[in-house]
């Protein structure tokens, strides 16, 4: 759990210092320091605190290949700044990064799980190395101390990105939106990342491909309430029609994305972050995020996106939800690589529907192929039932 009040404090106190403006501060330098008792020294000091708890959360995912996977797109875009930033991909089910003013990095694995190459990464990850880079944080610092919100703001992140999380997330979440930017300044990040992430030859097109795609997530929303998806990267048509300007301007020519590698650092993750995404309830976007990961899936994943996509439909179950499940099964079960699951779903539909005879066989194939299941034993009691049952 993060010490809150300890940390609220520190922010406090920074947030009555004096210090220079956003607009007066040049571009950080590889090395750069902020002034001590600066306004930007008091910033970097709170948020030293809380990267602190951070680097001890359990939600921080510790594996150690997809960490320097991720660092080394970060140290990329980065360059010669790659030595001050520290990155933590931390078991959210929600689309954000964020790099923090004293350079802690934040990749939420809500984000890893809707990429689809490195190409894409580097232009999320990009983006936010602009932000730090051209100091975007302590302007919204600045603004955010002058309101009333100011400390509500930070009080209340255990719901900042859209799905109830507490203790040592909820100011993971917080720090988002903490310093949520200015149109301007998003408009600058968007150019000075996609410029970041094009120098090491990644594809141009990748952003037009990661925001047209969230922004597809959005409107998914039946509840028309920004979820933020985006989180602290709030959205636009103008903006999406920006970054595919700036693409289209880039001549043609081979483009990285390194999709081999991506899927191949993300795969030893997928089927956790499928259940966590599932588990955020909100099924109508669930659905979309599903549906466009199946529409790119390969052979080693396509099962496991088929079942998931039923599971969502099956948790939703609206007018023909059930049925869309069932096919959704049962197209999972005959490609290679299905998870056990499938099998157990299939055949808790079929006894609902009254089929005993295919419910005990997906039952026991269930059984046959998760023999070690938590819920085997409950699996075992529903398939004597049904033997035992005229």
């Amino acid at each position: 759990m993060f010490h809150h009040r300890l940390i609220v404090a520190a922010m406090l106190a920074a947030a009555g210092m004096g210090g220079a403006s956003a607009g007066s501060l040049a571009p950080r330098q590889p090395g750069d320091r902020p002034v001590p008792g600066s306004t930007e020294a008091e910033l970097w000091y709170g948020m030293d605190q809380a990267e602190k708890q951070i680097r001890q959360s359990p939600s921080v995912v510790r594996d150690p290949a997809l960490q320097a996977y991720v660092e080394g797109i970060v140290c990329k875009v980065a360059g010669p700044h790659c030595g001050e930033l520290r990155v933590y991909v931390v078991d959210v089910p929600v689309f954000n990064a964020s790099m923090a003013p004293n350079g802690a990095t934040i990749v939420f694995t809500g984000a890893l799980l809707r990429m689809r190459d490195e190409s894409e990464l580097a232009v999320v990850l990009g983006h936010e190395f602009a932000h730090y880079k051209a100091r975007h944080s302590l302007e919204g610092w600045n603004s955010a101390k002058r309101t009333s919100a100011f400390l509500g703001t930070f009080g209340l992140v255990t719901w900042a990105v859209g799905v109830p999380i507490a203790g040592d997330l909820a100011l993971i979440g917080g720090m988002s939106s903490l310093f949520k930017q200015s149109r301007d300044n998003e408009r600058e990040a968007d150019q000075l990342g996609f410029a970041a992430a094009t120098a090491q030859g990644y594809d141009p097109q990748a952003g037009v491909r990661v925001w047209e795609r969230l922004r597809r997530e959005e409107k998914a929303d039946r509840t028309h309430r920004d979820r933020a998806v985006f989180a602290s990267h709030p959205q636009s048509e103008e903006r999406i029609v920006d970054i595919r300007a700036a693409a289209a301007r880039i001549p043609a020519g081979s483009a990285t994305t390194n999709a081999d590698a991506y899927r191949a650092a993300m795969r030893p993750f997928q089927e956790k972050w499928l259940a966590s995404e599932l588990s955020r309830r909100t099924y109508d976007t669930t659905i979309q995020v599903f549906t466009e990961l199946l529409q790119g899936a390969q052979p080693d994943t396509k099962a496991l996106y088929t079942f998931y996509l039923g599971e969502a439909h099956r948790r939703r179950n609206r007018n023909d939800d059930k049925a869309k499940a069932a096919t959704l099964y049962a197209q999972a079960l005959a490609e290679p690589h299905a998870p056990p699951a499938a099998w157990r779903e299939q055949g808790m539909l079929l006894r609902e529907q009254g089929d005993k005879p295919g419910a005990l066989a997906s039952l026991r194939r269930y059984l046959e192929t998760a023999p070690g299941a938590d819920d085997a034993a409950l699996i075992k009691h529903y398939a004597t039932k049904l033997e035992s049952t005229p």
